[in-house]
């Protein structure tokens, strides 16, 4: 049983030790048995790289640096004969039998140039390198990550192993100077962290949750923006750049179409709820305008400062009004467009699904980033996206990584053709969740190359090197889950519902209005306060007529979760026959068993949903009693599909934990989730029952 927070060691090791058989080394190879020499050019983010280098061959092959026969590395930053890779982060190595050659276009190309000599030697498992010459770039830069270790914290070691990923940027929520938006972080020191983030080549951005509503229009408003966003950037002057996104901006918008107000004044004179959106959630024809305002201010500190414009919050909205306001907006910003929102996904059912939030479901692109992407593109705009690249959306809220390397590979395909077509040039790889390094991101890393091998290369490699020799059996498996994945829905009734916390979700007869507010921790950035069953009542978004509505899918739903689960299941028989199984083959099959207790509580919780509406509605004794009886089965069943998720999560502290909500899913929730269904069957139902005697 491991301990709460035990995966922050897994978060700070830099190398892990694998099995492996060593061989001779071969004619067409170079062996690093006896250790390395390195030789010219420096800096402290190469110093880093090669410290590690040394660091990896220790621990994985037990070599002990010797200056006889050690192999010669020597590196050279320079801007000439670097043919096509000579612009950022670009190298070229060669290895031959008189050593290893790095020439690299900055020293953040030279010690990505250090870490694939790494890569390569994991494929093999073998402490040898193939001779010849390779050339390399990034096809993407910014990577941007959050931290999975703990919101708006990034130790020294974790900050590394995002840069041997291939992430170059990292984003803390800021709400002023030295403000971040983890509120249990005390004395925090931003230029401390980017100080140190530099060294490992990594810039960071502040995600703005800076509070600043007033319209751009006022006589005063220069002096007010200079005074929220000119502090930061003055105290802050080395912040690579900062994202808005309309939920955390809003102003008072003169766009008729919108309120004008703030979301949480959401109604109008006549004292009921407003049908337009606030300005946060719509395009607003004067968002060009307040971009030009706070661009003037904070290129005042920082001419170079990337200022990254979100439209994540009304990507629902006409494709008219949202490429109105790109048309408008200054083309020295950067546009982040979300990859695969707001898209409908018929089943095979017959229902009509949506993409309401972050989700692997569908691969993308979705219109409405294809939209917004071609707009950039003409109007010559940076274009990012966020895609979630680094392997864990919301479909899953409490689950280390999504284990779908078939469809996340599909995704990088995707955003690989949009690089090519529209210029995309920059990814937001998570958000919340954190950057959690697993051998998803190993595949993200090799097909985010510019020069990358086919699909097919780097699957088998990166699975191949914890596969124990049974790579095609892993990948049978891992097929069947990657399939698993385009059944679910990824709707708001799902991720902010059981989805969000997995089986410690209430199977409640009343509504718990946020679901996890039980044992909540103190000092964290949401808490339960992000999984609401509000949702699940309301049916929230479809209800607007987007898509199928709820009272209509949710039957479907139960059969298409089946489905899912039947294939999880096939996939889960394939490894645990598997004759060699190391660690992390054994965790994968732990996640699995868990996402089937996942998908169970979402099966449940469903059903629930519908007993309690004709319960609530029942006219006779005879109904009342039948559906009595059918709850009490459904809360026996799910009291043991949450005890068999005890075990999961009990040999896996990471599963459970999600930073901005913290722990909302380990024993202890699960625990009370159990509790409360006993509470909800002996006592809620009794008072049910006892009405039946009168």
């Amino acid at each position: 049983m491991e301990k709460r927070f035990a995966f922050r060691k897994e978060l700070t090791t830099l190398n892990t030790a694998f099995k492996y058989e060593l061989r001779e080394c071969s004619g067409g190879e170079i062996s690093m048995i006896n250790g390395v020499v390195f030789s010219g050019d420096t800096s402290p983010v190469i110093k880093h790289a090669k410290k590690d280098f040394l660091d990896y061959l220790k621990v994985c092959f037990g070599v002990k640096n010797a200056i006889k026969d050690a192999v010669s590395i020597c590196i050279k930053i320079t801007q000439n004969d670097l043919e096509d890779v000579c612009e950022y982060k670009g190298r070229i190595v060669e290895i031959s039998d008189d050593g290893i050659t790095i020439r690299a276009f900055d020293d953040r190309g030279a010690a990505q140039a250090i870490y694939d000599l790494e890569d390569l030697m994991t494929a093999k498992k073998q402490p040898y390198l193939d001779k010849g010459k390779s050339k390399q770039k990034p096809l993407f830069s910014p990577r941007m990550a959050h931290s999975a270790y703990d919101v708006d914290i990034f130790p020294d070691k974790y900050l590394h192993r995002l840069a041997k990923e291939g992430v170059d940027a990292i984003l803390v929520f800021t709400r002023g100077v030295n403000t971040p938006g983890n509120p249990a972080i005390e004395d925090f020191d931003y230029n401390k962290l980017i100080d140190k983030a530099e060294e490992y080549g990594i810039d960071v951005y502040a995600y703005s949750y800076l509070k600043n509503f007033n319209s751009p229009h006022k006589p005063n408003s220069e002096q007010v923006y200079e005074a929220v966003y000119g502090p930061v950037f003055k105290a802050h002057n080395k912040l690579k750049g900062i994202v808005f996104v309309g939920e955390s901006v809003q102003f008072p918008s003169i766009d008729e179409r919108t309120t004008g107000r703030s979301h949480v004044e959401y109604l109008n004179k006549d004292n009921l709820p407003d049908p337009k959106p606030a300005p946060g959630w719509w395009p607003c024809k004067d968002f060009s305008e307040w971009i030009q305002l706070v661009k003037k201010v904070i290129y005042k500190y920082k001419p170079t400062a990337d200022i990254v414009f979100w439209t994540y919050n009304w990507g629902w909205a006409p494709e008219k009004e949202r490429i109105e306001l790109i048309d408008k907006l200054p083309t020295d910003i950067s546009l982040l467009v979300t990859f695969e929102m707001f898209q409908n996904l018929p089943t095979k059912y017959g229902i009509t699904e949506r993409v309401c939030d972050y989700s692997v479901a569908f691969e993308g692109p979705g219109d409405y980033f294809l939209s917004e992407a071609k707009a950039a593109k003409r109007r010559g705009i940076r274009l990012y996206t966020q895609a979630n690249a680094g392997g864990r959306t919301w479909d899953f809220g409490c689950m280390t990584y999504e284990p779908f390397p078939q469809q996340w590979m599909r995704r990088y395909q995707a955003m690989r053709e949009c690089s090519e077509k529209y210029n995309l040039t920059g990814v937001m790889e998570c958000h919340h969740f954190g950057f959690w390094p697993s051998f998803i991101t190993k595949i993200e890393k090799r097909a985010f190359e510019y020069f990358a091998d086919t699909p097919e290369k780097i699957l088998n490699d990166v699975i191949g090197e914890f596969s124990e020799g049974q790579t095609e059996q892993c990948l049978e498996a891992l097929n069947y889950w990657s399939e698993a994945i385009k059944l679910y829905m990824p709707t708001d009734n799902e991720q902010y519902c059981a989805m969000r916390v997995g089986p410690a979700f209430p199977l409640a007869l009343g509504v718990y209005p946020h679901a996890p507010e039980y044992l909540r921790p103190e000092n964290v950035m949401f808490g339960g306060g992000i999984c609401e069953e509000y949702h699940l009542q309301s049916g929230r978004k479809s209800a607007e007529g987007l898509f199928t509505l709820h009272s209509v899918r949710i039957r479907t739903e139960m059969k298409i979760l089946s489905d899912a689960i039947k294939l999880v299941r096939k996939g889960i028989c394939v490894l645990k026959a598997l004759k060699k199984k190391n660690k992390q083959l054994n965790r994968l099959i732990n996640m699995g068993k868990y996402m089937i207790a996942c998908f169970t509580t979402d099966i449940n919780v469903k059903k629930m949903y519908i007993y309690r509406q004709k319960l609530f509605i029942a006219g006779t004794r005879q109904e009342v009693t039948s559906i009595i009886d059918n709850i009490k089965k459904l809360g026996s069943a799910e009291i043991k599909n949450s005890q068999r998720a005890l075990k999961c999560v009990d040999k896996d502290s990471s599963l459970g934990y999600e930073p901005s909500m913290g722990y909302g899913g380990d024993r202890a929730h699960i625990e009370w989730k159990i509790r409360q269904v006993k509470h909800m069957m002996e006592h809620e139902l009794g008072i049910y029952e006892k009405g039946l005697n009168f």
